[in-house]
């Protein structure tokens, strides 16, 4: 399926986010990111459908999670990481590539690579 068949639904808590992604797949384990000086590592990560993505920010700043890139936000996901322990997640449920970056430092970028089952 394309980009423009997924559906998010967003909830908010504090400084978490969920998002989902159409309907579908049972959970996978959950994947970790982490956000530490001024860079998403891993970068690029490859998941099934159903995966749980979460990042965490190990750096004393706030950054954001924000889907799509600089130039082209697409307005999938957005949450905030206010600083040291503060986590995001989203869940991945339909194929795609889905850039991310951080909409305060624009050079802070990843991508998640969901593939066809």
């Amino acid at each position: 399926m394309g980009n423009r068949s997924i559906h998010w639904v967003m909830r908010i808590a504090a400084v978490s986010v969920t998002g989902l992604l159409g309907l579908g797949a049972a959970e996978e384990a959950p994947q970790a990111i982490t956000v530490q000086l001024f860079q998403f590592r891993p970068e690029q990560i490859e998941v099934p459908k159903g995966t749980r993505i979460t990042w965490t920010n190990q750096d004393d700043i706030t950054h954001t999670v924000t889907s799509g890139t600089p130039e082209k936000r697409d307005g999938r996901f957005s949450a905030q990481l206010a600083g040291k322990g503060a986590t995001a997640s989203v869940e991945v449920k339909e194929s795609g590539t889905y850039p991310y970056f951080c909409g305060r430092h624009s050079s802070m970028r990843g991508e998640i690579r969901v593939p066809c089952s």
